[in-house]
């Protein structure tokens, strides 16, 4: 089993970050049944779901092709 990390944000959402990979998977690619090893609170930070998204001063001078909103 891989050992993961779990981390818990302020905005109450989840995120697991593997922290060693088995042998299992280093051979074959294919993920097993997780193994939650350690916990993070990060009670002071956002996931990246939920952060305000910050662009650079300089972002409105990047012309970018029109995407359609599906």
């Amino acid at each position: 089993m891989c050992n993961y990390t779990q981390r818990e944000y302020s905005c109450g959402h989840f995120r697991w970050i593997a922290s060693e990979w088995c042998r299992d998977y280093t051979i074959t690619h294919k993920r097993c049944q997780p193994n939650v090893t350690h916990f993070k609170y990060r009670a002071e930070e956002r996931c990246g779901d939920c952060k305000p998204k910050e662009y650079p001063p300089w972002e409105n001078l990047i012309k970018r092709p029109n995407q359609p909103v599906s």
